[in-house]
């Protein structure tokens, strides 16, 4: 037991430990996710700022370059979504947390005040009752 300890420490101090570091300094956390296309690519704007992509996944890398820091997708509340089309690639990505609530609007609004105003008026959709409804419907299908 003494020398799995040991070697574990010396493997340690080697290689580092196996978790990202972070500057908390840097650290993005994002309230609201707003998701649109425009022009056949995929248009997203947050509080941490906006990317642009062929794809959800590809918007979302975008996004994360263009930020001054390390941006959390897991810690959205809301997602606004302009193009309802989206929605099942933004849930496969499984990079929103299941509580987050869903909206859907006509277009994307100013990121500062849009959190406060959602916070103010809660909606009963969320991405986990999405993703649950989304497998049933897969279930109904192999069943068909």
């Amino acid at each position: 037991m003494k020398w799995l300890i040991i070697a574990a420490l010396l493997l340690t101090l080697i290689f580092g430990l196996p978790f990202r570091e972070y500057d908390t300094a840097k650290l993005l956390p994002m309230e609201t996710l707003q998701a649109d296309t425009r022009d056949g690519k995929v248009l997203l704007v947050s509080e941490a700022g906006s990317g642009e992509g062929e794809t959800f996944l590809a918007a979302v890398e975008d996004l994360r370059q263009k930020a001054p820091g390390d941006v959390f997708f897991d810690t959205a509340e809301h997602l606004v979504l302009c193009d309802s089309a989206l929605l099942p690639q933004i849930l496969d990505s499984r990079l929103l947390r299941p509580a987050a609530q869903v909206y859907f609007a006509q277009e994307l609004q100013a990121p500062e005040a849009l959190s406060s105003y959602l916070s103010a008026h809660p909606s009963s959709l969320t991405i986990a009752k999405l993703r649950a409804e989304k497998a049933e419907n897969r279930k109904g299908e192999i069943k068909a």
